[in-house]
């Protein structure tokens, strides 16, 4: 059973970060490999689209060789960094709106289906809860990037 509390917890806390969050950190970039704020959303919006996909399509049957994703070159050749913030922070609302709506409207018969790979096995139940759970190790990565950025962009 999905744990409607815990997800919308999730969201409802990273939504506090991302309005907290001061335009002018939102493209500064702390070290050559780091992502700025920017590329942290624009990887959420890549997760709950690659997820969306998962979620709906384990409504109908079980999900045999759909593709997973790789997250540093999604990041990379959508640019993220260029993109308004402002966007980007609505658009990750939006998106995390919708998929709390699916997953406390997701059927009880759908939740022990399964999405096949290689690797094993994982139930829509287990992916549910998966999302939330990435969402908030990136809401802790999130936290201590601004906190970088903030302290890089003091003044001496």
């Amino acid at each position: 059973m999905i744990d409607m509390d815990k997800a919308r917890s999730a969201v409802a806390e990273f939504q506090a970060l991302l309005d907290g969050t001061p335009l002018e950190t939102a493209h500064v970039r702390v070290g050559p490999d780091a992502w700025t704020l920017a590329e942290i959303v624009g990887h959420l919006i890549d997760s709950a689209a690659n997820n969306h996909q998962r979620f709906v399509r384990l409504r109908f049957s079980d999900l045999e060789g759909f593709p997973g994703y790789d997250a540093e070159p999604w990041v990379q050749v959508q640019q993220y960094d260029g993109c308004d913030f402002g966007m980007l922070k609505t658009l990750w609302a939006s998106y995390n709106a919708l998929l709390l709506h699916l997953a406390a409207n997701t059927p009880e018969e759908a939740s022990p289906r399964e999405w096949r790979r290689e690797s094993g096995p994982l139930t829509l139940e287990f992916l549910v809860a998966d999302y939330y759970e990435h969402m908030r190790g990136h809401m802790a990565h999130y936290a201590r990037r601004l906190a970088e950025v903030q302290a890089f962009l003091k003044p001496l």
